[in-house]
């Protein structure tokens, strides 16, 4: 697999001042610095995650950017050899570390497809996973929610092979098993020759009928494009990705489940769970 689909378009009201021109995904969370460990490294949580998308082998990315805030993340990813050249002339040890993981970003970005798909209005998930169709073609995708935050990004090996390892699995749901189950898509899950197997999503619902929590991390084959149009819009008159999903199970097509155990990840488009993530992330990235 390696293509990868992230949205980050929303307009993050919810962290409003900030987000009046910052994208949300644009938020600062620290790394560990392998070169000195009491000085972590700052990036944006969108950063973060092309990082840890590249290292596992994708090399092609859809960003779903918002018209008000595209230019600032278009900005960071592109080259500025203006700025490299500025730090260099400064010629100070923090400088020289700061070049070197500047031009590695540069690196890896320049050797990858990338198309950048401006949602205008937001619309729904599911409006802005549509928008990147012709982008995606005949490939099986990872859609990846650019606002959700997890401190370790290995359980995406597992979710993958456990994926491509069933032989006609068209869509794969990452979940996890909570106790307060508002402002989540819910899932039904059975096993079925020893795979677990979703068959019934709902979003959002008001009575859950039970405790598995879609997470926004999924992989898709690109028969979803054509469920999300043939899906009416659903919770908050949006298209939402759950429904289709739902789409795909009355069609009688295989939607697996993959339990999310780490309990360690978060929406930071909420004001308390950014303070969590911020705090977490420092810890992390300060320990031996």
């Amino acid at each position: 697999m390696r293509t990868a689909v992230i949205t980050t378009g929303g307009l993050g009201t919810r962290l409003f001042t900030i987000t009046k021109v910052l994208p949300k995904t644009m938020l600062p969370l620290f790394e560990k610095n392998p070169s000195d460990l009491n000085s972590p490294i700052l990036r944006p949580l969108i950063e973060i995650i092309f990082n840890d998308l590249y290292d596992m082998g994708f090399r092609r990315f859809c960003f779903i950017v918002g018209d008000k805030t595209k230019q600032v993340i278009m900005d960071h990813f592109n080259k500025n050899d203006t700025f490299i050249n500025l730090l260099k002339k400064r010629n100070s040890v923090i400088d020289k570390r700061f070049i070197k993981s500047l031009e590695n970003f540069d690196k890896k970005f320049e050797k990858c497809e990338v198309s950048w798909i401006t949602q205008s209005t937001p619309m729904g998930f599911g409006h802005a996973l549509l928008s990147s169709k012709k982008f995606v073609g005949n490939e099986t995708f990872l859609l990846y929610a650019g606002d959700a935050f997890f401190l370790k990004s290995n359980f995406l090996s597992d979710f993958i092979h456990n994926h491509q390892k069933s032989k006609d699995a068209i869509c794969s749901v990452l979940l996890e098993r909570k106790k307060y189950l508002k402002g989540f898509g819910i899932a039904q899950v059975k096993k079925k020759n020893n795979e677990n197997v979703i068959f019934n999503m709902e979003e959002k619902p008001k009575k859950p009928k039970s405790n598995l929590a879609v997470l926004p991390v999924y992989i898709f084959d690109p028969i979803v494009f054509d469920a999300l149009k043939n899906t009416m819009h659903g919770y908050n008159d949006e298209l939402q990705v759950t429904d289709a999903i739902q789409t795909l199970i009355d069609w009688n097509k295989k939607v697996l489940s993959f339990n999310y155990k780490e309990k360690s990840w978060f929406d930071i488009g909420i004001p308390i769970n950014y303070h969590k993530a911020l705090n977490q992330s420092f810890k992390i990235s300060t320990s031996n």
